[in-house]
């Protein structure tokens, strides 16, 4: 099980994001869809090192997920990859960035990714063995959403 942190950030007095790190990558991955079982590439942020601002306690080896804000250095990097975008409708948390199967439509929930041994995302580390992709985020990134370690 994974152990998730909800961070905000954006509060009067606060940090504008609830995480920034300096070293966040996006990860790409392959998934079944949810829906249609295609197998599409999914994708979440992953950081080697980063900070709480909220409580101000160091991060290391974590992912990030239902991001619900994210600066535009992340924002832009994230482009890349049309198909991870808001969220919307009763499937989702509305307005939470999440993937989504480019051949039927169906929003990738990310405690289906993230949450359990298995999970493509569970436990992420670079250089763990498994068919992921690092991209480096250039510059420090800023995020607002949950974060976990896998256990």
């Amino acid at each position: 099980m994974t152990t998730s942190i909800d961070v905000g950030g954006a509060r009067e007095g606060a940090a504008p994001f609830g995480i920034e790190s300096e070293e966040a990558y996006v990860a790409a991955a392959r998934s079944s869809c949810v829906r249609c079982g295609h197998d599409i590439e999914v994708v979440c942020v992953y950081c080697k090192s980063g900070v709480d601002t909220e409580i101000g306690d160091p991060l290391v080896d974590f992912t990030v997920f239902n991001i619900w804000a994210m600066d535009g250095v992340l924002a832009k990097l994230m482009q890349r990859w049309h198909h991870y975008r808001k969220g919307a409708g009763e499937d989702s948390e509305e307005g939470n960035f999440t993937n989504h199967c480019p051949h039927c439509g169906a929003m990738q929930e990310d405690y289906l990714l993230h949450s359990e041994p298995g999970d493509v995302f569970f436990g992420l580390a670079m250089g763990t063995a498994g068919g992921v992709e690092f991209t480096a985020l250039e510059g420090r990134g800023g995020m607002s959403g949950d974060y976990g370690f896998g256990m």
